[in-house]
């Protein structure tokens, strides 16, 4: 946990120290070309019960992949899904609870895997994968707009 000084030397500046966490962070990936990922950093503790990270998908976009990549297991039982524009979730939620390398997963079930309007795209943990401890990572999602 970092702490944060206000002014310690007296010039209007303030100064941090120690590891700043950043669990919880989600975010459009910057590129060059047609394909753009939206990007999901997870981690046990600092995800809040009952509060789905939403990002915004634009118009006239195309899923076309998703990733899982979970860099240290999250409790038991832990997954999430996800779900675009209030459609039909995954049939098969992410499993959080066992660690694995960059792996692809089935769109299967997803509803609204195109749309010409901007939605909303919504990754639910369950409250295993929101229970503090340990757990690190990464969702993905590749598109087109």
């Amino acid at each position: 946990m970092s702490t944060y000084e206000s002014n310690p030397a007296g010039i209007g500046v303030g100064k941090r120290y120690g590891p700043l966490t950043v669990g919880g962070v989600a975010g459009e990936l910057p590129n060059t070309g047609s394909q753009k990922e939206l990007v999901w950093e997870l981690a046990a503790g600092e995800m809040v019960t009952g509060v789905p990270m939403t990002l915004k998908l634009p118009a006239n976009y195309l899923i076309e992949a998703l990733y899982l990549e979970v860099e240290t297991a999250f409790a038991a039982s832990s997954t999430a899904d996800l779900s675009v524009g209030g459609g039909a979730g995954l049939t098969t939620d992410f499993v959080l609870s066992t660690a694995a390398a960059v792996a692809s997963v089935a769109l299967t079930g997803l509803g609204n895997q195109t749309g010409t309007s901007a939605v909303n795209i919504v990754l639910t943990p369950n409250a295993n994968a929101i229970a503090p401890g340990t757990g690190k990572a990464r969702v993905i999602v590749q598109y087109k707009s």
